[in-house]
This record gives structure tokens, C-alpha cells and sequence, in this order.
């Protein structure tokens, strides 16, 4: 039965069904721990697939607090209905130019991924970083999850790819914002 229909049927039985109401704020110190045990769960089958030595799934909870406190970082928890279920990490990259965020880390409990949350984290954290003239990302290149994600959420693919030291080939996506009122 469809997702539609399970609805309809517990409504149709005087239960109510909610959607899920996805939302950011910013992490704060009593965030750490669950953030770090998320973020371990979600990066054990990238750690399982690549062995590669810059996976969060090897960072401790002192990785996320030194970024928390750190002023070109943005740290945010992905929360449904007031639950934290994800984080989304971007890092400033400014120069006189552009003013761009680097997507440096999306995670999402692994039994809510695959629903679009990453997609509505996104969109959401593109609301919170106004200023920005431009959004990037880098993931490995073999990963179609990925990309459909980043893709939908209307980054680009720019062609360029990074091997890492471990063999990895990481694609290069971006998203260019235009402010209509400085044309930047």
C-alpha cells in the first residue's frame, strides 16, 4: 500500500497522520553527542565502502564541537517535529568575489534517509545563508544518491573531479545564486 493510502485509511479510522515537518537550527554544545552518533551511523557504509582516512565516520564528538565553535562554520541540526534526525555542516569560503558556502558535511539518521530530507535541509540552509553568491559540493563521483540529491536541489555538475590520496574521484557540484538587487 502506497504511503497516500495508509493515510487515507488512518483517517478514514479517525486517526490522524502527520507529514514530516523538517526544520534547521543551529547546533548548540548539548547537540554534540547526538549529532556525533548520527553522523557515525550515517558514514559506516561510505567508511565500509571507501576505507579512506577523511570519512566523519572516524572524527570523534571533539570534531563537531571544534567546528561548532569555529566562526567559518555553519552547523546545523535537521530535525523533524522538534526531533534531531541529521546535521548539515557548511564551511564559509569567502574572497573578495563570491561568497561561498562549501557543503563539508550531510548526514541523516540511516532509516529517514532517501525522503528528501537532505534535499529540504538544503533549501532551508540556502534560506539561512542569504549572503551567499554560491554553493558547493564535493562527493564521490560513483555515489547516484548523491548526485540526485544535490541535483534536485539544483546544483550543478561543473565536470571538474579531485582524486583523493585513497583513489577516490570526488565530482564538483555547484549552485550559483543571483541576488537580483546587487546582480551578483
Amino acid at each position: 500500500m502506497s504511503v497516500q493510502g495508509i493515510c487515507q485509511v488512518l483517517f478514514s479510522h479517525g486517526m490522524l497522520a502527520f507529514k514530516p515537518m523538517i526544520t534547521l537550527r543551529p547546533a548548540e554544545t548539548k547537540d554534540i553527542e547526538i549529532l556525533w552518533t548520527l553522523q557515525k551511523e550515517a558514514f559506516l557504509p561510505l567508511w565500509e565502502r571507501y576505507h579512506d582516512a577523511g570519512n566523519p565516520y572516524l572524527r570523534g564528538p571533539e570534531d563537531i564541537r571544534t567546528r561548532l565553535f569555529s566562526p567559518q562554520y555553519h552547523c546545523f541540526c535537521i530535525l523533524d517535529n522538534a526531533q534531531i534526525i541529521g546535521g548539515i555542516l557548511y564551511a564559509t569560503m569567502t574572497n573578495e568575489i563570491e561568497r561561498e558556502y562549501y557543503l563539508q558535511r550531510l548526514f541523516i539518521a540511516p532509516e529517514r534517509q532517501n525522503q528528501g530530507i537532505g534535499r529540504k535541509a538544503i533549501a532551508l540552509c540556502e534560506h539561512e545563508l542569504a549572503d551567499a553568491t554560491l554553493f558547493s559540493v564535493e562527493f564521490p563521483q560513483d555515489l547516484e544518491k548523491n548526485r540526485t540529491c544535490y541535483t534536485k536541489a539544483g546544483f550543478k555538475d561543473t565536470g571538474r573531479r579531485v582524486k583523493t590520496e585513497e583513489g577516490i574521484v570526488l565530482a564538483r557540484f555547484e549552485k550559483r545564486i543571483i541576488h537580483p538587487c546587487s546582480g551578483t
